[in-house]
């Protein structure tokens, strides 16, 4: 019996506001980082993605760190291993970029 219990009661969501507050400290430095790499070319269309990139990372990021602290177990769950998949693939492609114009800037 007390294996259908533990199945019926509802989870609580653990204390996720140091998580969150590291995505949401993370996406408003990539932000940063991507503002500050178009301005620093005077705003060139052709710079302009990397604002765009950091905004959307920004974005990303944050609505990841509003469903960790939403007090739902599901949306706790599926926010941090989504920010934990997506600041994977943000490394890996901002460390290509990273490469690439490091030999040809």
């Amino acid at each position: 019996m007390s294996g259908n219990k533990n199945k019926t009661e509802k989870k609580e969501a653990p204390s996720a506001g140091p998580s969150a507050t590291v995505l949401f400290l993370q996406g408003i430095f990539l932000a940063g980082c991507g503002i500050y790499g178009s301005a620093s070319r005077n705003w060139d269309p052709q710079v302009m993605h990397s604002a765009y990139a950091g905004c959307g990372c920004a974005a990303t990021l944050i609505a990841c760190g509003a469903a960790t602290i939403s007090g739902s177990y599901k949306l706790y769950m599926i926010g941090v291993h989504l920010a934990l998949m997506l600041q994977a693939l943000f490394v890996f492609v901002f460390g290509m970029q990273t490469y690439k114009t490091s030999i040809d800037p």
